[in-house]
């Protein structure tokens, strides 16, 4: 089920993908601008493919084929993602504001966390679920919009979500994880990413947008609690580790130096990157390593003792310090 869970996301993206690049041109065209990374007008919207696809196969595969019946969480997830690549898709048309944007970020993190797999036992028993719950939902907020912060080059959120994606379906098929319908919408999103990735490669002929940026956001941060709950939040970070770093060291700098850290600029690590002398391929070919890196943490870590787990943790920080100093080294 699991190979043709991927095969059949991987076509499905790719040739939904292509045949619409015409509509995506007249409805969706990104034309670059002083912030932007990219020269020439693209289309996006490939974002309106790939969360259909993924929640389209993986469905079918498990309550068509397997003959499950969706839960809860099946349920809220899906109408979660659903939303968010409305909203994103809304705002690839014109811009939303702001409050707007967050408020329907807020409503899709909540659905989807209300009918999670979490356990609040263990040393979070001594914390008012209320307090819990809010800290969980803010979290989940926020990796939404740092993920919509990394897609930002051709390639980066393949490159970020289809080893973690598959290493959160590996991890829960292996250890016998909750939600098996969530494993296989994250193998169907890697396989969809992969479809997509064919004409996102530089020079790209296809952006994800905002609609496709904003459900991997929520589909990742979702990874993280049925990680988390099953694992500990070690293992559940790790595959994460780079763009959660990345967006937030970007943030907090942003923030101390006074600037106006809410809008749009090109300050990232990855960003500086290329003015400072990487390509493209060489920028997401040293990303790549280290995201295959901290999924290997990730798998080994899995089942292990917390003292171990956070070992690897430990190491995990330290390949993506490593990446990050690499980024910003001046080059000639």
């Amino acid at each position: 089920m699991a190979l043709s869970v991927l095969i059949v996301s991987f076509l499905a993206a790719f040739l939904l993908c292509a045949l619409l690049i015409p509509v995506f041109r007249r409805v969706f065209l990104a034309v670059p601008n002083a912030r932007s990374s990219h020269v020439r007008a693209t289309p996006q919207g490939g974002g309106l493919v790939v969360a259909p696809v993924a929640l389209a196969v993986a469905s079918a595969a498990l309550f068509g084929f397997a003959g499950a019946k969706p839960d809860a969480f099946a349920w809220s997830l899906t109408a979660a993602l659903l939303v968010l690549m409305l909203v994103g898709g809304w705002d690839d048309l014109g811009s939303l504001n702001a409050g707007f944007r967050l408020l329907i970020q807020a409503g899709a993190a909540g659905l989807a966390l209300a009918a999670a797999p979490l356990d609040l036992g263990g040393p979070l028993a001594f914390l008012p679920p209320a307090l819990v719950y809010g800290c969980l939902l803010i979290g989940m907020i926020w990796f939404v919009n740092l993920t919509n912060f990394m897609d930002g080059v051709d390639l980066m959120s393949v490159t970020q979500f289809v080893p973690a994606f598959a290493t959160v379906y590996l991890l829960l098929a292996w250890f016998s994880g909750p939600a098996p319908w969530f494993g296989l919408v994250c193998l169907a999103s890697a396989g969809a990413l992969l479809g997509f990735a064919l004409l996102n490669k530089p020079q790209a002929r296809l952006f994800l947008g905002d609609s496709g940026s904003l459900p991997l956001g929520l589909l990742g941060a979702a990874a993280i609690l049925v990680l988390g709950a099953s694992f500990g939040p070690a293992v559940a970070l790790l595959p994460f580790l780079y763009y959660i770093a990345d967006a937030s060291l970007t943030l907090a700098r942003r923030v101390l130096t006074g600037q106006k850290f809410w809008q749009a600029h090109r300050e990232h690590f990855y960003q500086r990157a290329i003015r400072l002398g990487l390509s493209t391929w060489q920028l997401i070919g040293r990303v790549a390593l280290c995201n295959i890196l901290l999924c290997g943490l990730t798998l080994i870590a899995a089942g292990r003792s917390p003292r171990e787990q956070l070992a690897a943790f430990a190491l995990g920080v330290a390949a993506v310090a490593l990446l990050m100093r690499d980024l910003v080294r001046e080059r000639r």
